[in-house]
């Protein structure tokens, strides 16, 4: 009875190992399932300023709270926490302000998704407030299908989408409603 008992006790560490593999073996799988397809940003940057220029000209500065660059088969930089950009015209002078609470820089489209408390200013101090705006950088044009307040100084009207410049000094409105004052034409 002896010998029986050593032999037992010798084949429970045995057991345990051979239990711990199949174990590990299913948890192993489950995390690598859970990580295959997850992207993992290549660079964070927090409290970041970025300028871009065009041929030795600087076109716009970027003030992110937090950046994240992601590659792969969508680059994409990812801005979260607040960013301001300000863009500058062909003699570097501050020409608009956009602000937001995060936005997403396609690099194959080169196309800007700015979203939450979206703001512009241009260089006349004229303002535009909406929820989305959207900048297709090639073709310099920036437009929103949500519903946008634009204030300058002769009032505010109110749009259900816009289509404009990066420089937001001429502007195509949705279903506008607001009030402005226009100008009388005088009679001839």
């Amino acid at each position: 009875m002896a010998h029986v008992r050593k032999t037992y006790l010798k084949s429970i560490p045995t057991i345990l190992m051979i239990g711990m593999l199949f174990a590990c073996k299913n948890d192993i799988e489950e995390i690598k399932a859970i990580t295959e397809d997850r992207e993992i940003p290549l660079q964070i940057v927090k409290n970041g300023t970025f300028h871009y220029t065009e041929e030795g000209r600087l076109i716009n500065t970027l003030e992110a709270t937090e950046l994240k660059r992601f590659g792969g088969e969508y680059p994409r930089v990812e801005v979260s926490g607040e960013f301001q950009m300000f863009i500058y015209d062909s003699l570097e002078q501050l020409d608009a302000t956009l602000s937001a609470t995060r936005g997403t820089f396609y690099d194959n489209e080169r196309r800007l998704e700015a979203k939450e408390n979206v703001m512009v200013i241009n260089k006349n101090l004229d303002s535009l407030l909406t929820e989305e705006l959207i900048w297709v950088q090639d073709s310099n044009l920036v437009y929103s299908n949500k519903f946008v307040q634009i204030t300058t100084k002769d009032g505010t009207i109110f749009s259900d989408g816009l289509v404009t410049d990066s420089h937001f000094s001429k502007y195509y409105l949705k279903q506008v409603s607001g009030d402005m004052i226009v100008e009388k034409p005088e009679k001839e």
